[in-house]
């Protein structure tokens, strides 16, 4: 055995510090191939930590390679070629209160994440992952994509749904696939912040349409579809990004009438849908399925990494689809598909969109508490709010006041579809990393930004 005692960084977690002293002295040499480590109480009484935290130390270490455990035997070191363990976020961010991303709280569990790599694992045919996905995507992912669709009341046929690397590569690969360069598109004036260079690199102009409180409003579509060449309309029904609106059925159903009337084709991105639990109208899919193609993913409900995208296509509109995946290298990746698909079969997937649920209702609460009596928009389920600013705040030296203080912010002229008047608005996103009691003081530093009256005073709040 081994005569080891580590000297450890007890600025980390002791365990992860301990299992760090083996990856450097195998690397350093001090421990070789075949040494025998210490029995862990015996380490655990050298070091004065506990039995738990060293068993967890060599845990962590036979999950990197550097040991391999015997019951009876001991712990001995495996190889000197060990792989490293994943490297932390970027230390330039750290102490930034980041809140410019549309994206889902971190709720997964390590847990949940083991269980569905080592189904992964035990699976006979994972080498088959290894190869390309057809361009549709592989046939058990379409299957696991029309179980998801119906949480939205889209009941496809799996021949017209794509698998795609993230709803945003599928809204490229649509616009490629029905549209023709130099062609203009219609849509809400104020949206997704990259649309504007989404229709560039896909090489189509954007048309800037009205809105009001439920977003598009027929009046304004209807003028363009009749007096311009515009055939194709891009819309967010539910919680559009960034004003949080959704589309009564009402308003859906004159929409459809009017597209209907001029032959317009709809790309739905539903990609927020689930996230308000309440029950939704009808998407455009179901109720113009001739007319409509479907966009929505995994990103924005289960974690921003899973980038899978759900493309449900007319009938008929699939084998130009079909050649337009290819062609835009959209289609997924098989090991994620699968991490996907665990998760959807085995209901995980409801457990964790309800914990995203639960902790984005927690956030808008604390948000709307604190900005009572401000003007803003934050429907149920919102992942973000759109708040309008003081009229004596130029939203950009605003932005710039709070990024001072360690808070990051984006400006409402990011989401303008074409430059026009800068709105007095700012996007606040729900879904940080850090703890809810930071964004909380997040939240009361840009309200006491906001009832500053000169902004050359403003003295930060870290």
């Amino acid at each position: 055995m081994t005569i080891w005692v580590p000297t450890l960084d007890r600025s980390k977690p002791l365990y992860l510090a301990i299992a760090d002293a083996i990856s450097s002295d195998v690397d350093g040499g001090t421990l070789a191939k075949g040494d025998r480590l210490p029995p862990q109480r015996d380490l655990a009484w050298k070091l004065g930590v506990t039995l738990g935290t060293v068993t967890r130390a060599y845990k962590e270490a036979e999950l990197r390679g550097l040991l391999s455990g015997e019951v009876g035997r001991g712990s001995y070191i495996r190889s000197g070629n060990a792989v490293s363990p994943i490297p932390p976020i970027a230390k330039e961010t750290d102490g930034i209160i980041d809140l410019t991303h549309a994206i889902p709280p971190p709720v997964v569990t390590a847990q949940e994440f083991d269980s569905a790599l080592h189904a992964v694992m035990r699976d006979p045919r994972k080498l088959d992952l290894l190869d390309y996905a057809p361009p549709d995507g592989f046939a058990l992912h379409k299957v696991m994509a029309s179980h998801w669709l119906k949480r939205s009341g889209i009941d496809a046929n799996t021949r017209d749904i794509f698998i795609t690397a993230g709803a945003h590569l599928g809204l490229i690969t649509v616009l490629e696939a029905i549209s023709e360069p130099g062609e203009t598109v219609m849509a809400e004036g104020v949206n997704y912040a990259l649309l504007r260079n989404t229709f560039k690199n896909a090489h189509v102009e954007p048309l800037a349409l009205e809105m009001d409180s439920e977003g598009l409003t027929p009046t304004a579509f209807e003028h363009a579809a009749r007096t311009t060449k515009s055939r194709i309309l891009y819309i967010v029904p539910t919680l559009q990004n960034p004003t949080t609106s959704t589309m009564s059925m009402r308003r859906r159903e004159e929409i459809v009438a009017i597209a209907r009337k001029y032959k317009v084709t709809i790309i739905e991105d539903d990609i927020f849908r689930l996230l308000d639990a309440r029950v939704q109208p009808p998407t455009f899919y179901t109720i113009a399925p001739e007319l409509t193609y479907h966009i929505t993913s995994l990103s924005k409900t289960l974690a921003p990494g899973l980038r899978i995208g759900f493309v449900v296509t007319p009938q008929g509109q699939e084998k130009s689809m079909r050649s337009h995946v290819r062609t835009m290298a959209s289609r997924t990746v098989g090991i994620t598909g699968e991490i996907a698909r665990y998760w959807i079969e085995t209901d995980l997937a409801d457990t964790i969109l309800n914990r995203t649920r639960r902790e984005l209702a927690s956030l808008r609460a604390s948000f709307i508490e604190l900005f009572k009596g401000c003007t803003f928009r934050c429907e149920p389920g919102a992942p973000y709010a759109w708040l309008e600013l003081p009229e004596h705040w130029n939203v950009s030296r605003f932005a710039a006041a709070l990024m001072a203080a360690n808070i990051k912010v984006t400006p409402g002229s990011a989401f303008l579809l074409v430059p026009s008047l800068t709105p007095r608005h700012i996007r606040i996103c729900f879904g940080t990393s850090v703890e809810n009691f930071k964004v909380r003081k997040a939240f009361e530093t840009i309200r006491t930004l906001m009832r500053e009256q000169d902004e050359d005073e403003f003295t930060p709040v870290a």
